[in-house]
């Protein structure tokens, strides 16, 4: 099995891989402090730390100020992970180590034919900065709770 096919297939696992949103209770063992996005059914959101969690609210600190949701209009919870945007990053620029392959493998083997070996480097790092930074862009936040 070649290069390409293996990260192909574990690009595919890794991101045909369904995460689930949790209970309430996920929410209720949250720590203090950490970075959250809360979500009203009503569209209002809310960008900040978490202050407190109770078995009917969440308080979320946005600047100085915090705000208090009641569990019945919370949409979606989300909290701030650093490791997902590492790993976002990582799957971006895999995506882009096996476009760079296939594309060196059929249209870099005509243009070396035509202009040598030049620009083959340019076949890798351009795919690779392309889909890493596409990477990049894509969400650091973890869904911990949404409603049904």
């Amino acid at each position: 099995m070649t290069l390409a096919v293996r990260v192909f297939l574990f690009v595919g696992v890794v991101c045909g891989t369904a995460v689930h949103a949790q209970t309430w209770d996920t929410v209720r063992a949250l720590q203090t402090g950490a970075p959250v996005k809360v979500l009203e059914t009503g569209g209002a959101e809310h960008k900040g730390t978490l202050a407190a969690v109770g078995a009917d609210s969440v308080t979320v600190r946005t600047g100085k100020t915090e705000v208090a949701v009641e569990r019945s209009r919370v949409r979606r919870v989300q909290v701030r992970s650093g490791a997902r945007r590492a790993r976002n990053i990582a799957i971006g620029a895999g995506v882009g180590l096996a476009v760079g392959l296939v594309v060196d493998g059929t249209l870099g083997t005509y243009l070396r034919n035509e202009s040598g070996d030049q620009l083959r480097p340019l076949f890798y790092v351009a795919p690779i900065g392309l889909f890493g930074g596409i990477g990049a862009a894509l969400s650091p936040y973890r869904t911990v709770y949404r409603i049904k």
